[in-house]
């Protein structure tokens, strides 16, 4: 290993050169992959969990950035790669599929199925092959070892958690764009000051976007990475994790995200098998945090306009549920296609009004078969999170909450985990920490992440 680090030190300053450099796109391409691949396929062999690491850095931090010079989304190079790692080590992983895992397939098949018969344009089969790349990923993970997925879980979390606080410093310290617009190299930028806002009887408020371009995209993203520091943290690192990103998250004003968090937060405190002191804390959380965001006027204003009978979101979202049934006629079966322009154009969407709800909009892309397995993989996974709330110590359990949460609020207000390929990234992690019976053991008493084990060390043991 220690010759990796010079030759990747080498390396960078060679692809910078090849991506700022002239050449056409095909050279460029070829010189990064003679330059690249060889280090890529050492890692991929002898080190696999740091690729899945990198995905979940970039996953974290600048999800809808592309590879320099290429319009390639990077979270799916890197999913791309993560997977083929885990092909070449199917033997080091967790063994046989779960009945979730297998669900998943049959979900990925039949949505294949569904893309062949519906298919009618390009876009049909570049939108399939993304969403496909984005949902492979929760398999990849749930491959490895679970030492190997608690650390890549908790990379996940300190990569939100910067992409939280870089989120922050935009919305109280660069509103004009100054910062966003330099990762252009990244693709961000093209916006302009990349800035949202909402509405309300006190004028408009700036909501938290960052790097993650939509604020209720970035909702999803830093929910999971609290749910994963609540889990997978100790001490005052979770402490800081929990402030950066329950503070971001309260920024981006989602309230599908935050009302996702809260349904999560009371269902741990009702359901969770803990002591009556773990209740107290979970309580003292509630009411902490309940106060804080009441005490912001922007978060409570958009709390409020919830239950606003004017709130013009709420009254979008009910006539297109009027609509759908209309809109589905002679497409029931296998939906209206992957690839239509109110997926790729924010505009063409809000025109034709589709429904903004994950499950429906499931069946409205690829058919009733294919929402109903996604029905009976969310399903599943509230099975799973019931039973790693009942269980004594299990430390998914809080994961396991804001799954439920996100299903039963986040995926019926809103839809990016159907249509943004990084947001279905960011679901399929999700998926992958799901709690399993029997995961009680706490980091500190946690085996090292399965490394190569020296062969003299193994004679020595057995003599």
């Amino acid at each position: 290993m220690r010759f990796l680090v010079p030759v990747v030190g080498l390396a960078v300053p060679v692809l910078a050169a090849i991506l700022a450099s002239d050449m056409g796109v095909g050279l460029r391409l070829a010189a990064i992959l003679a330059v690249g691949a060889p280090i890529g396929l050492y890692i991929a062999l002898w080190r696999p969990v740091w690729i899945s690491r990198a995905l979940v850095i970039v996953l974290g931090a600048i999800p809808f950035a592309v590879l320099p010079g290429f319009p390639l989304p990077l979270v799916l190079l890197l999913a791309v790669a993560a997977g083929g790692a885990t092909l070449l080590h199917l033997p080091r992983g967790t063994g046989r599929f779960t009945p979730i895992e297998w669900l998943w397939v049959v979900y990925i098949i039949v949505s294949t199925i569904s893309v062949v018969v519906t298919l009618s344009t390009g876009y049909d089969v570049t939108e399939f092959l993304k969403w496909l790349i984005a949902s492979s990923v929760f398999l990849s993970l749930a491959r490895l070892p679970r030492p190997d997925l608690y650390a890549v879980g908790r990379t996940y979390v300190w990569a939100a958690a910067a992409g939280g606080a870089f989120g922050l410093v935009l919305l109280f310290f660069d509103r004009s764009g100054t910062v966003i617009n330099s990762l252009g190299f990244l693709g961000y930028g093209s916006d302009g000051d990349n800035l949202r806002y909402v509405f309300g009887d006190q004028g408009a408020t700036v909501r938290l976007t960052g790097t993650y371009v939509d604020p209720n995209a970035g909702g999803l993203f830093l929910a999971v990475g609290f749910a994963l520091a609540v889990a997978l943290l100790r001490g005052p690192s979770r402490w800081v994790a929990v402030g950066v990103l329950g503070t971001a998250l309260g920024a981006t004003q989602s309230r599908a995200a935050i009302f996702s968090v809260i349904v999560a937060v009371l269902g741990y405190f009702a359901f969770s098998n803990i002591r009556f002191g773990g209740r107290l804390k979970v309580l003292g959380f509630i009411l902490a945090g309940a106060a804080l965001a009441f005490s912001i006027p922007a978060i409570q204003n958009r709390i409020l306009q919830t239950f606003d009978s004017e709130d013009v979101g709420a009254n979008a979202r009910l006539d297109a549920l009027e609509q759908f049934p209309h809109q589905m006629e002679g497409a029931w079966l296998f939906g209206l296609g992957w690839g239509r322009i109110e997926f790729r154009d924010g505009s063409a969407g809000m025109a034709v009004n589709h429904v903004a709800n994950a499950p429906l909009l499931t069946v409205y892309r690829g058919g009733v078969l294919v929402g109903l397995l996604f029905c009976l993989v969310l399903l599943a996974g509230i099975l799973l999170a019931y039973r790693g709330l009942r269980e004594n110590g299990n430390r998914l359990a809080f994961v396991g909450a804001v799954f439920v949460g996100l299903t039963l609020v986040a995926l019926q207000l809103d839809f990016p985990i159907v249509t943004i390929s990084p947001v279905a990234t960011v679901f399929a992690l999700l998926l992958a920490f799901l709690p399993r019976p029997g995961e009680t053991v706490e980091p500190r008493h946690e085996v090292a992440a399965a490394e190569p084990v020296p062969i003299r060390v193994v004679r020595e043991v057995r003599a």
